[in-house]
């Protein structure tokens, strides 16, 4: 979530490393067969720190996830949200492979990995992460030892204020039976929350009060998921394979109440809202050594249905039905991925990769309106929409480590998709893009280390945004447009991570962003098959919004990521991560400069914990604050900002059989979303015209919620077996 980052000290956590920056012999991966190891080679200890079990001792950790979380130097994280590989890779390696799943994340792998079963975690910098998982800075290894089987169980419940318990956990277990290695596991859970709140509406100029409406929101959430693996050695190399089947349901009653400015009953919307999710994933990895060359193959096929349903009654002041509104979306994806890499050493200096991805993804939309509130038929575009991509990648890496402090890598990769749209749009769009990248890492004394890295960056389109629906509770129609193309970005990265003595470690990335075709939210006015503009009333066109490209922008980037022990606290460590943003696009509109759209321009989380592991004992303070975000529509600036987020943790471990019991008091300090919507419209007297946010500030709806009545309280019992 956010930046690189903490680290300990290095003399008392058996770390490898150079103190002078001079080379010392790798430490390898200690797993069977070798191949399964060959993904990742270092070529220095100064690009690998190394973390023994004996390290997490302290921590008293039942879980891989456990032990990952109290890594110094290091911030997991589950990659972007792309189709592919390619880019959303993650920056966790077990066993030196690449996991071959995308829909189970990172930490749920991690969670099922018992921590008896971690020999050592390795943190990969510089050189060491080079290759089929570059675009992470760092990397982190998760190295097993062989076992005859073990298993993770975790069961517990959250409690808020509607007083019913949710329950929750998990069951785990992995084996191994001669040279193949098995895990199954299973998990539920559920969130009973409510999202009550309020909104005060207002006329602009003057902010003159005009009414309010109340939002009880109550709404239930449930999912299970199934999932296992297995492994074994095949033609001289390692196979492994892994399946997942997951649903889960989400029920809101999404009421409001509305009131003038007496306080008078002025209506009130009843809105049963329900979404539904089902899906399968199947991936698959074969790894071996073809002589000095190292083989990856990786292939995945995801399929999933989504659906929701939207059931709107509208009732005047005197409780009498005043209309209604019907909304069904039913949403079929799928994504199949195949990808190989080839690689070797030339030398002890030198490293190649090459390699190829195909995929094909799809999303399949159809959607129903049905109401006396219903838009006019054809008035809303690109509802019943296919989309299908398909997709090839090839690239092509070189690292290169002219002496024991300096890596070089030069990666350069070529994309090249083609988008087919069907249904209520019918069109073929091709795209072709290049993207090279070049880091450069140097290593000082104390294995501190700086780099430096500029590349092109090429988001991937949302198959959502090709699509549209209706959000009647904000009376926000979401067009869809199949014109959008990707967003470009040519970044200049700075970064740099620092060890003290004492444990304490800085880690900062600086990124300077060149933007071209920024994706934000543009106008779209409707149009019939004339050509000519879709009139709703005799005053102007029908205007909605859609996501859009609005031309060049820039942006600067600061993450950082502070972590140190506290001298005077025994046991204690204090953790303070987060981001800043600075954008810059020139509005389509008003046609001045302005900040991008849903981009936050701040993010902070603290995080104290205290361990006293003779007291098999821990407590944990988290605080989370995100700042203030916009969405510039067609006649509104919509300004968001969340916090901040206290929650105490305690831990305990002194239980039989190693049991450790976790309660959590969340949201202790009651925590609110904001969300302030000013609207613009035509300026009067004289001829309307829809000026959108170039006409005047004409209301606004100021609102406040927040997740169930504070503080709510999770309980939960894991241990192994």
């Amino acid at each position: 979530m956010f930046g690189r980052m903490m680290v300990s000290a290095l003399a008392l956590t058996g770390v490898a490393y150079a103190q002078d920056g001079t080379t010392q012999a790798p430490v390898l991966p200690d797993c069977t067969p070798q191949p399964t190891c060959s993904t990742v080679t270092p070529t220095s200890s100064a690009d690998r720190v190394g973390y023994e079990a004996a390290y997490f001792a302290q921590y008293n950790p039942q879980t891989a996830l456990d032990m990952v979380r109290q890594v110094p130097g290091f911030s997991l994280d589950g990659g972007e949200d792309r189709r592919g590989f390619s880019g959303a890779v993650g920056n966790l390696l077990i066993d030196g492979v690449r996991p071959s799943s995308k829909s189970q994340g990172v930490e749920g792998m991690l969670q099922r990995i018992p921590a008896s079963q971690v020999v050592r975690l390795e943190v990969l910098r510089g050189a060491a992460v080079a290759g089929d998982a570059s675009g992470q800075a760092i990397l982190l290894n998760v190295v097993r030892t062989p076992t005859a089987g073990s298993g993770v169980y975790e069961a517990g419940f959250e409690l808020t204020s509607r007083g019913v318990p949710a329950p929750r956990g998990e069951l785990s277990y992995s084996g191994r039976n001669g040279n193949v290695e098995y895990t199954l596991a299973g998990s539920i859970f559920s969130q009973y929350r409510d999202l009550p709140g309020w909104r005060l509406f207002s006329d602009e100029p003057g902010d003159i009060y005009t009414g309010r409406a109340e939002t009880p929101s109550p709404r239930d959430f449930r999912e299970a998921t199934v999932n296992g693996s297995i492994a074994f050695p095949l033609w001289g190399g390692r196979f492994s394979t892994n399946a997942q089947i997951n649903a889960w349901r989400f029920n809101a009653d999404n009421d409001f109440y509305f009131f003038d400015a007496l306080d008078n009953p002025d209506g009130a919307l009843i809105q049963d809202y329900r979404e539904r999710r089902k899906g399968y994933e199947l991936g698959a990895n074969y790894d071996r050594d073809i002589g000095p060359w190292s083989l990856g193959i990786i292939g995945l096929i995801n399929r999933g249905r989504y659906e929701s349903f939207e059931d709107d009654l509208f009732l005047d002041g005197a409780g009498a039905l005043d209309g209604d509104f019907y909304q069904d979306i039913v949403q079929d994806s799928g994504e199949s991925i195949a990808r190989f890499t080839l690689s070797r050493p030339l030398g002890q200096r030198h490293r190649i990769e090459f390699g190829a991805e195909g995929a094909f993804n799809s999303l399949d939309q159809q959607l129903e309106f049905a109401g006396s509130f219903a838009p006019t038929p054809g008035s809303v575009p690109n509802i019943n929409v296919l989309v299908e991509e398909e997709r090839a990648e090839v690239f092509a890496s070189h690292t290169w480590r002219p002496s024991d402090v300096w890596s070089i890598e030069t990666r350069l990769n070529w994309e090249t998709s083609t988008l087919t749209f069907s249904g209520d749009t019918n069109q073929v769009v091709d795209l072709a893009f290049w993207k090279p990248s070049l880091q450069l890492t140097r290593t000082f004394a104390g294995n501190n280390q700086l780099r430096f890295r500029v590349y092109r960056d090429v988001s991937q389109l949302d198959f959502g945004d090709f699509v549209s629906a209706v959000a009647t509770a904000d009376a926000l129609l979401a067009g869809g447009n199949p014109d959008l193309v990707p967003q470009t970005d040519w970044r200049a990265e700075l970064g740099a991570d620092l060890r003290f003595p004492g444990g304490a470690a800085l880690s900062l990335t600086l990124t300077q962003h060149q933007i071209s075709d920024v994706t934000d939210v543009v106008p779209i006015t409707a149009i019939n098959d004339n050509g000519t503009p879709l009139d709703t009333s005799d005053d102007f066109p029908f205007t909605f919004d859609a996501p859009g490209n609005l031309g060049d922008g820039e942006a600067t980037s600061l993450d950082v990521n502070f972590s140190t022990p506290i001298s005077f606290i025994e046991g204690g460590r204090l953790t303070v991560s987060g981001y800043l943003w600075d954008t810059e696009v020139t509005d389509p509109l008003t046609n001045q400069p302005r900040i991008f759209s849903f981009r936050p321009e701040s993010q902070i989380e603290v995080v104290f914990r205290q361990d006293l592991p003779d007291l098999r004992f821990a407590w944990q303070l988290n605080i989370f604050k995100q700042g203030e975000f916009q969405a510039y529509r067609f006649n509104e600036i919509d300004t968001s900002e969340e916090g901040p987020w206290v929650d105490l943790t305690f831990e305990t471990t002194a239980l039989p059989h190693g049991m450790k019991l976790t309660a959590i008091a969340a949201n202790v300090l009651d925590g609110t979303i904001y969300r302030d919507r000013r609207f613009f419209n035509e300026d009067p007297p004289g001829p309307v015209t829809n000026l959108g946010r170039n006409g005047i500030n004409t209301s606004r709806d100021y609102r406040q919620r927040e997740f169930a009545q504070a503080p709510w309280f999770i309980l939960q019992l894991s241990g192994t077996f």
